[in-house]
């Protein structure tokens, strides 16, 4: 049995899936399309985001990108998940420890939602800001959680150059700054 949701908010589009699962978007984001509009979901759907550092900070903020919505992802992350990460990150399992982080946070988002693509980058975020700086113009937006100030201060200074926004995280346990 197929069951059909129209809005006046926004028309219906239906996704083909390989598993011959039809998912329609409008009921899926049916939340999204009442907060911020049919067009501000179509916005949404078509971001691409950069995270750089899978924090725990960064990879709840792209857990709930990802369950919005968006197109792709990238994470950009040379560290191994530790002990420490699995108690501030509740998508990382014990057997999570000692994985690439940027490809366990990568696997566990793509679980969230099927029409969203995911990837990871084993680097250090630093190391593409000072040596890859057009790596950045793939994306719609950048989220840089856990910088240090002299890489939020370059990063910043490539993005206006290409009209990205980015988005800076820091945290400290329950403290925490952001701004853009």
């Amino acid at each position: 049995m197929t069951t059909s949701f129209s809005s006046d908010l926004a028309p219906m589009q239906s996704v083909q899936m390989t598993s011959s699962v039809k998912i329609d978007k409008s009921q899926r984001y049916d939340r999204g399309i009442r907060i911020w509009g049919a067009e501000g979901q179509a916005d949404l759907e078509s971001a691409t985001i950069c995270l750089l550092n899978a924090s725990a900070t960064g990879a709840e903020a792209l857990k709930n990108l990802v369950l919005g919505g968006i197109s792709s992802f990238t994470i950009v992350d040379d560290k191994e998940v530790t002990e420490a990460d699995l108690g501030s990150n509740f998508m990382l399992y014990p057997s999570s420890v000692g994985r690439l982080r940027s490809q366990t946070a990568t696997e566990a988002r793509k679980e969230l939602n099927e029409l969203v693509e995911g990837s990871f980058v084993e680097d250090n975020a630093r190391n593409i800001i000072e040596n890859n700086p057009e790596f950045f113009k793939s994306f719609s937006v950048v989220i840089a959680t856990q910088l240090r100030e002299q890489d939020a201060v370059v990063l910043d200074a490539i993005c206006r150059a290409n009209d990205i926004p980015v988005v800076y995280a820091r945290s400290y346990g329950l403290v925490g700054s952001v701004r853009n």
